[in-house]
């Protein structure tokens, strides 16, 4: 099974999916460094230390692109995704313990009953500028 994967339509990621069976030792960014949406996963050993720190503020952002991570801590979802001419190109099913990165219009349908934890980039700006209907 593919415990990682990028969900792609011509040429563009869509989206990168990681499965709750993933278990590379260490830390890994399973996002490319262009993204401005950014996650990794640590699986490390017990008194493994990383030492005190802060990131700095970035000088300027401009246009970058709106992305969303979700992580299914309970129940089951499909993700529809959408290229930028609104047309559905691909779906994905996605369990307990999963989670997606999207870089890409999308559709949510819940399977069961769900548990569904949301990041996205802030500040929130209002519904009216914040989405777009596909």
């Amino acid at each position: 099974m593919n415990h990682a994967e990028e969900i792609t339509a011509d040429g563009k990621i869509l989206a990168v999916v990681v499965r709750s069976t993933f278990n590379e030792p260490g830390v890994s960014f399973l996002t490319p460094n262009d993204f401005p949406f950014q996650f990794g996963i640590h699986l490390r050993k017990k008194h493994e230390f990383v030492p005190a720190h802060k990131h700095s503020p970035f000088k300027e952002l401009k246009n970058l692109p709106a992305q969303e991570f979700f992580y299914v801590e309970d129940g089951k979802v499909e993700v529809v995704m959408f290229n930028k001419e609104n047309e559905q190109v691909k779906k994905t099913i996605l369990n307990k313990g999963d989670m997606v990165l999207l870089n890409c219009g999308h559709s949510i349908t819940f399977l069961e009953d769900s548990k569904l934890i949301e990041l996205k980039q802030g500040p929130y700006r209002g519904r009216d500028e914040e989405k777009s209907s596909i």
